[in-house]
């Protein structure tokens, strides 16, 4: 999914016919825009998941109606196994073996598997009641804004909002406001920061032997910018798209970089996949309650499997086991006397560090290359090469990187704001006055249109497409 004009028409065509069909026919049609959409996509991709589906579907179903346990016990671990198999098989056989380079992860695939393994653990547990209905399991399962890149939706509060979607209409002034509150600051990130700062990414990364240590600690920190507003901004658009259907969708970042420490940075940085790690595997882990030792295995394996599930190379756990490493030792230290680097501004500073030095791992297309550049950055002689030549040569000029960094302290402006106020920005923009707010609304716009990042047919698609 990328931002382009037959995402824009499909989106206007769909909210459209939502809100003409009658009351009865209004889910129907969220499903079909989700499957057309996911067939536009990948044909195959679809059928993948309307199996996973209609698997899961049929599991909760049958758990719920089991009444002896070591029957629900099987059958839960039967279609858990199988899903997780499904994932495992789609992710790996193609970094095990050369001649199954050419299979493409189906899109979504990681995101719906984490909501089903949720959904039939909850029914499990009693915290959630077997979906009867179909189709809005269906569109639980396959919404389209969410299907690519999240967030990881939690059954009770997703089907829980549903249930009053039949009743929005389409002139609510209060939705359309909080829609666009979303979208356009969404589109900022996006348009502005991301893709922009992804050309000198893109750049730096792909031949990292020939740039000086300075050129290579920039690219640290733009991919930082990058993946953040890309993810982020990613997040923003989809809740505001959401929004006009009358569905919200969950929050998954709460300035992140922000974070005073390790600990912190998860609770903000994709925050529904860290959640599911925490409450489907370090909790039944055993979490902190079995002792220190126990407790420092279970984070390590906690960011074991988020690595694995991010990705097939060995820089994907190499990034995961950094975090875990992290999480360890600022717990270590948090209550020593230099517990202060875990905390308040210097916490901050380490913090957003450690953050960017993993983030190498996180971006390179093989352990070999993030090896290359973290080496350049502290060895590489600088080139005598002008900067702006440098610039140029990767793709960009002087222009876009002024552009680029004025939008980058627009954002570290804003985040600062609403880290005081304690309100994310599109929120504090739904709450504005009425001129103040339109104002906005309109410089944004504008802004957008005139200096946001279009034309390549790599740049509009999201990052997180590719997990």
């Amino acid at each position: 999914m990328g931002l382009n004009i037959s995402t824009v028409i499909f989106i206007i065509a769909t909210v459209l016919a939502f809100y003409l069909v009658p009351r009865p026919a209004k889910k129907p049609v969220l499903l079909l825009s989700s499957l057309l959409f996911c067939f536009y996509l990948d044909p195959a991709a679809l059928a993948v998941l309307i199996l996973v589906t209609l698997l899961t579907y049929a599991a909760g179903l049958s758990i719920e109606k089991t009444e002896d346990e070591r029957s629900e016990k099987l059958i839960f671990t039967a279609v858990i196994s199988l899903l997780i198999l499904i994932l495992l098989a789609w992710k790996f056989l193609p970094f095990l073996h050369s001649d199954l380079s050419s299979i493409v992860l189906p899109v979504g695939l990681s995101f719906y598997t984490f909501q089903a393994i949720s959904y039939l653990s909850d029914i499990r547990t009693g915290k959630q009641a077997a979906e009867k209905n179909i189709i809005s399991f269906g569109i639980y399962m396959t919404w389209f804004p969410k299907l690519i890149s999240g967030p990881i939706e939690r059954a009770d509060s997703f089907l829980s909002g549903l249930k009053d979607v039949e009743d929005s209409v389409l002139f609510d002034g209060s939705r359309v406001i909080k829609a666009l509150s979303f979208i356009l600051w969404g589109m900022f990130m996006k348009l502005m920061i991301a893709d922009r700062a992804g050309i000198i990414v893109d750049g730096l990364f792909a031949e990292p032997e020939k740039y000086g240590a300075a050129m290579l600690m920039m690219g640290s920190l733009f991919y930082t910018v990058q993946i953040y507003c890309d993810f982020a901004g990613y997040t923003d658009i989809m809740i505001g798209i959401s929004v006009l259907y009358g569905i919200d969708l969950s929050q998954n970042f709460n300035l992140p970089y922000l974070s005073c420490s390790i600990s912190d940075f998860w609770k903000r940085w994709h925050i529904t996949l860290s959640t599911f790690l925490r409450d489907y595997i370090y909790i039944p882990l055993g979490g902190n309650r079995k002792g220190r030792f126990r407790k420092y295995i279970n984070l390590m394996i906690v960011f074991f499997v988020s690595g694995l599930w991010h990705g097939r190379g060995l820089s994907f756990i190499v990034w995961g086991l950094l975090h875990g490493l992290y999480s360890v030792l600022e717990d270590l230290v948090k209550n020593t006397r230099i517990g202060f680097l875990v905390k308040s501004f210097a916490g901050r500073g380490i913090t957003f560090i450690a953050v960017s030095f993993a983030w190498i791992f996180f971006r390179a297309d093989s352990l070999h290359q993030a090896f290359v550049y973290i080496r350049g950055m502290f060895t590489a002689r600088d080139s005598d090469e002008v900067f702006f030549d440098m610039i140029k040569h990767m793709g960009s000029s002087k222009t876009q990187l002024i552009i680029l960094i004025v939008s980058l302290v627009i954002l570290i402006a804003a985040e600062i704001f609403s880290y005081r106020k304690g309100t994310l920005i599109p929120g504090i923009l739904e709450k504005t006055g009425e001129i103040r707010r339109d104002t906005v609304f309109l410089v944004l716009a504008v802004i957008i249109l005139i200096f946001g990042v279009y034309g390549d047919p790599g740049i509009g698609k999201f990052i997180y497409m590719n997990f």
